[in-house]
């Protein structure tokens, strides 16, 4: 539990629906006043609605396995997804392992998506669905899993807790990463990387030749277009970003379009041909657009049927057919 209203409305329906509940809130970073927030606001609720409430501690986990990787992946020149990774490691890893010393049969979270007949699958809010952070849950965990408002709009969600006057109800939705304050990436960076990663370098355009300087690899991303130092013409985009040579590519809206991708650690939840046909998505508010695959050892390369924009190295690509989630993972 957060203390927002997804979390809490899916905490509200088990309790309706007779499950006995308890309610438990990860401490997972210690940004000052921040995680204590969330730990008194989800006990409030939980007081609300007549269920236990617990905190556990996993400050040092979290730091291993979300905000070290987040930090190596921009030290890589790659653009990390920590959500999906607290998920697979924190949530659906860490978490889901403690449950029976809670002696509970299930893990419930307020996440949009469902289980269907043990598949991961879509929530039923198309704006809402989260199952492009949850493919890295293993297959065998599904069981244990059970996610109240998949079956839900956001919309529903948010009545829910106003018709039974949860202190939850009005809260805003947050789209920030947790650990980042003020959504600050520059600062956050600066603060966490070794300074040897921060170095000026050159932008090329798309023939190799120097137009400018870059204040610093881990400050620019794929598709970026605002803070690029260079003038004049059409917008330009960073389109490759190279960690050897110190340098950002910058080219134009087209050369941002490609069809071919590559991923690793890799996840199926289904078992899947080495030569595959599927929906397939790069990044989590876009459409799945149908291609083709070919899982080749620990990798998939992946062929879409028509030009994606800005492939991003570090971000996640999951397939799916119809509603179910066939697995993913990291773009490279």
């Amino acid at each position: 539990m957060s203390g927002g209203v997804d979390s809490s409305v899916a905490a509200f329906l088990l309790k309706q629906d007779g499950h006995d509940v308890i309610g438990v809130t990860m401490r997972l970073f210690s940004l000052e006043g921040c995680n204590n927030g969330i730990v008194e606001e989800a006990k409030k609720v939980a007081d609300q609605i007549g269920i236990g409430h617990q905190e556990i501690n996993f400050l040092k986990e979290f730091e291993e396995e979300v905000i070290k990787d987040f930090v190596k992946e921009y030290e890589s020149g790659h653009t990390p997804n920590p959500c999906v990774k607290c998920n697979r490691t924190i949530k659906f890893g860490y978490l889901l392992q403690q449950i029976d010393n809670f002696k509970a049969d299930y893990l419930a979270t307020g996440h949009y998506a469902r289980i269907v007949d043990g598949n991961l699958c879509k929530g039923k809010d198309e704006k809402k669905d989260q199952s492009y952070f949850l493919y890295g849950i293993k297959k065998e965990y599904l069981s244990k899993i059970m996610f109240p408002v998949g079956d839900l709009t956001k919309d529903e969600v948010r009545a829910i807790a106003v018709k039974e006057n949860l202190v939850a109800a009005k809260k805003p939705e947050s789209q920030e990463i947790c650990f980042i304050p003020d959504n600050d990436y520059p600062s956050y960076l600066k603060k966490h990387l070794d300074k040897v990663h921060i170095i000026s370098g050159p932008i090329l355009d798309t023939y190799g030749k120097e137009i400018g300087m870059h204040k610093g690899l881990p400050f620019y991303t794929i598709g970026q277009r605002k803070g690029i130092d260079v003038s004049g013409g059409e917008p330009k985009y960073v389109i490759r970003i190279d960690v050897v040579e110190n340098s950002i590519t910058v080219g134009y809206e087209k050369d941002l379009e490609k069809v071919e991708v590559e991923a690793g650690n890799l996840n199926w939840l289904f078992e899947t041909k080495k030569t595959f046909k599927a929906k397939a998505k790069i990044r989590y508010n876009m459409q799945e657009i149908s291609g083709e695959g070919k899982i080749e050892g620990e990798k998939v390369a992946f062929k879409f049927d028509r030009p994606v924009r800005a492939i991003t190295p570090g971000q996640s690509i999951v397939f799916y057919e119809g509603d179910k989630v066939l697995g993913g993972g990291i773009i490279r």
